[in-house]
């Protein structure tokens, strides 16, 4: 993970220019900036300079402004955003036709039970290593999934749409969720004559990406930044014992879009 210092890259006649050429170049589209300063509405406002230089930032969630709160609940599902458990593999806004091209996740509060590593899965590695039967099924417009409701500037829902480009090389998403696996083993969320043949090939490409998934732990005024055309992302299970934590004590990541633009208009 190419780690940078949030003063090298706000200060300077070519700021932030340097951010975007990073995570664009030797970052191999992720990078981790560590904010030293422990003024987080500063840091968050500095974060969107520098994201404003690989597309235009996004307020998917209007009403939130740029930055949406991803708070720790004890009520939600253990496996969803604000659940405690794992939250599997995905890429955010999966069926959208104007899918956002990167995230930025800023950290407020780590977990203090120490848990809840933020994942990382190379999607393009993980491809790379399936088998060209199973790429044909996945490049199959043939998938489709539930679509967030209440989100602005990502397009429409796609009806079907194939997990796979037809080039796996950042010029198109790969659409992907782990979550997607159980219903396609149950022949739903597919439209076509082989359910189990496309949702076993579905299935290898879960376990790939796992294979190739990497983890980081957030720590106060750092900020994720990663290609989600490339890299799906997810979150290791909290420390046990959330219900002895107040609520102002838990875990509390901001997060950002980048990019609804035509695909290849952002960097």
């Amino acid at each position: 993970m190419l780690t940078l210092k949030g003063r090298d890259l706000t200060s300077g006649p070519h700021a932030p220019c340097h951010f975007a050429e990073a995570v664009t170049g030797p970052g191999a589209g992720r990078a981790l900036v560590r904010f030293e300063e422990p003024d987080h509405t500063r840091n968050q406002e500095l974060g969107l300079s520098l994201l404003s230089s690989l597309g235009p930032v996004l307020a998917v969630y209007p009403a939130d402004g740029c930055w949406s709160d991803l708070t720790v609940s004890l009520t939600a599902s253990p496996e969803r955003t604000h659940g405690v458990g794992e939250n599997r593999l995905h890429v955010d806004l999966v069926d959208r036709d104007r899918l956002p091209r990167y995230i930025a996740l800023y950290c407020v509060r780590a977990d203090p039970l120490g848990g809840g590593a933020s994942a990382l899965a190379d999607l393009w590695r993980a491809a790379g290593t399936l088998s060209a039967t199973d790429r044909a099924l996945l490049a199959e417009p043939v998938f489709s999934y539930y679509p967030d409701k209440d989100v602005h500037g990502v397009g429409e829902s796609l009806d079907r749409f194939p997990v796979l480009p037809a080039q796996v090389d950042g010029s198109a998403p790969i659409r992907f969720t782990a979550k997607a696996h159980p219903h396609l083993e149950r022949g739903e969320l597919l439209d076509t004559d082989e359910p189990s043949a496309t949702a076993a090939a579905f299935g290898r490409f879960v376990d790939a990406a796992v294979a190739c998934r990497s983890t980081v732990r957030l720590m106060p005024g750092d900020l994720l930044v990663f290609d989600q055309h490339r890299y799906a992302h997810g979150r290791m299970p909290l420390g046990e014992g959330q219900h002895h934590c107040d609520v102002g004590e838990r875990r509390l990541l901001r997060q950002t879009y980048v990019g609804a633009g035509a695909f290849g208009g952002t960097r």
